[in-house]
């Protein structure tokens, strides 16, 4: 089973054949404008500091209490796995806790003084607080925390700019059927704007990443082929 049952598919990187890569399995891979993060036991990353009835229940619901589905993730859910018997939800749990991952040390988090976390903190404040709370705690199996969601601080950006810059819909299951609707920001922020908001939100409540770029913002603008801010930056 080493596929975990289909979830290779995403969560795997390939060459540039198209095959996967093998001594990287689980560790996350491109699906168009989406990042399907790390699913192995790795400590930072991955699913090391999840329950085997944490996963059950993601994969069952579409949230672990923290994190929320969406996009790819979200129509695998709904179409997907909650189908499944619940021995085959715990199998393929108690599978991806057996996979140490790379094992490599979390990044040191950025100091809350800097200043492009201060801008962040002010932005997030004002544009993220209100859904995701001033803590990033979020609201359970509504709406994605921040603090200790490992998709958030995962190297590749990809899933976090799309998503700040194009919007979202959360999954919707027959255990939680409202799934909450994340707005467009890029008409409203400009591409440094969102890098520093995302950059302190990998870098709080306990979280540690690299910072995130603009030319990375810009980046997802253009492959989403997206309008800038409709009002001038005030940088």
């Amino acid at each position: 089973m080493d596929g975990a049952g289909h979830c290779a598919a995403c969560h795997s990187p390939r060459n540039g054949l198209g095959g996967a890569v093998v001594s990287e399995a689980l560790y996350g891979g491109l699906v168009g404008t989406w990042f399907a993060p790390n699913i192995t036991n790795d400590r930072h990353l991955g699913l090391g500091d999840s329950s085997v009835e944490q996963i059950v229940d993601y994969l069952k619901t579409g949230s672990d209490g923290v994190a929320v589905a969406s996009g790819p993730m979200a129509e695998a859910i709904e179409n997907s796995t909650p189908h499944l018997t619940a021995a085959d939800l715990r199998a393929i749990a108690v599978y991806l806790k057996s996979l140490p991952g790379s094992g490599l040390p979390a990044p040191e988090a950025l100091a809350a003084s800097e200043p492009r976390m201060q801008r962040g903190g002010q932005g997030y404040e004002v544009h993220c607080s209100a859904c995701h709370g001033t803590a990033g705690e979020g609201v359970s199996h509504m709406i994605t925390g921040i603090a200790g969601n490992k998709a958030i601080l995962a190297g590749n950006t990809d899933t976090l700019t799309s998503v700040v810059l194009g919007g979202a819909r959360a999954v919707h299951t027959h255990t939680y059927v409202t799934g909450a609707g994340m707005p467009a920001f890029d008409w409203k922020l400009s591409d440094a704007e969102i890098a520093d908001i995302l950059t302190f939100m990998r870098n709080s409540w306990g979280n540690s990443a690299t910072a995130v770029t603009p030319d990375e913002v810009a980046k997802m603008r253009k492959q989403l082929e997206l309008p800038e801010q409709m009002r001038a930056s005030v940088r």
